[in-house]
């Protein structure tokens, strides 16, 4: 399987690695993590898990993007988990490393859009959320289950599981 199919996952080997000591991998992943766009995170980190899941890991070919040399291919799934793992954990926690997932599973990040997937009733409001809404912007409030954000003005907590990321 060329590592082609997974376009973002090469750029970010290749980005990250070249010149790196191979000791600290994981931390130049997480470093990558809290500085990229959470789009490209998520993108990266579900190519990371396909590449896990769809069996065979080319190792010659993924070992020369990432500048590593893998002995077997147990070792290069190996590298590629404790990879993953770091993207799992960087991805959608919050400053106090409390992760906040979609109603899908996604991890939201601060910043991120989001789309209402369920009709709600706004408590204490005269209008209503509809299915479908676009909310820009949530802020991350250290609760797993909930997120803060702003809605024709006025602000909302709003809990995950009736929300997806856009």
């Amino acid at each position: 399987m060329p590592l082609k199919k997974y376009p973002e996952l090469l750029n970010f080997l290749v980005a990250v690695f070249p010149d790196r000591d191979p000791e600290t991998d994981v931390e130049a992943a997480a470093d990558f993590v809290r500085t990229a766009d959470s789009d490209l995170v998520a993108k990266i980190a579900g190519q990371l898990e396909a590449l896990l899941v769809a069996g065979a890991i080319p190792t010659e070919e993924f070992g020369s993007e990432a500048n590593r040399w893998f002995a077997s291919e147990d070792e290069a799934r190996d590298w590629v988990g404790r990879i993953g793992e770091a993207f799992a954990a960087g991805a959608g926690a919050s400053e106090d490393g409390v992760i906040v997932k979609d109603s899908n599973g996604t991890p939201l990040a601060e910043g991120d859009s989001v789309t209402v997937i369920k009709d709600l009733k706004v408590k204490g409001g005269s209008s209503d959320l509809k299915r479908g809404t676009l909310i820009k912007k949530i802020h991350l409030i250290g609760d797993p289950a909930n997120i803060e954000c702003r809605v024709d003005g006025s602000t909302l907590v709003l809990k995950t599981i009736f929300l997806k990321k856009a």
